[in-house]
């Protein structure tokens, strides 16, 4: 019994050693976005508009595809957050495994997701890595494009995809 009590005890101080490290996912992003906004790393729509024209730039969205099929910067890409490195590595290297997109700017909903997963970006060697929320787009009258089809939303727009944008841009 005092082995069982003792084992019991010490399980349980480990445990609670462990948890106090642990920093939960809205802790470390909102850290991580704060940092990116001090060291000047979250793009302005502006930033995004000329990234998606250049050649040395590439807009990375880390979204569900879900997500993505409701709206999305057309000229963006999406590589998700499932493998995201084997992901953004298609779009941004040649067949010898060089760097022809050295720049990236990673889109999320908030910023949050993109904020982690700029760190791995950074990491793998990418020049300069920005962060930018899709909610700034949209709340700014940028256009979305959508990958629904009437098909499979009978609530669609009857068949007029392309450019959407919020509903208080049409006024």
């Amino acid at each position: 019994m005092k082995l069982k009590a003792i084992c019991l005890a010490l399980l349980l101080v480990g445990t609670s050693v462990f948890a106090g490290e642990f920093v939960s996912y809205k802790q470390l992003s909102t850290k991580l976005k704060a940092e990116n906004k001090k060291a000047g790393n979250y793009a302005t729509t502006e930033e995004v508009k000329k990234a998606l024209k250049a050649k040395d730039w590439l807009v990375v969205d880390v979204r569900t595809m879900e997500e993505w099929s409701a709206a999305h910067m057309k000229g963006a890409v999406r590589v998700g957050r499932q493998a995201s490195e084997k992901g953004v590595a298609l779009h941004a290297l040649d067949d010898n495994d060089k760097l022809i997109k050295p720049n990236l700017i990673v889109v999320c909903n908030s910023a949050a997701r993109a904020s982690i997963e700029a760190q791995t970006f950074r990491q793998m060697g990418f020049d300069k890595v920005k962060i930018y929320d899709l909610y700034s787009w949209i709340d700014e009258c940028n256009p979305v494009v959508t990958k629904y089809t009437v098909k499979k939303d009978k609530g669609g727009m009857n068949l007029k995809f392309g450019n959407f944008y919020a509903e208080h841009c049409k006024k």
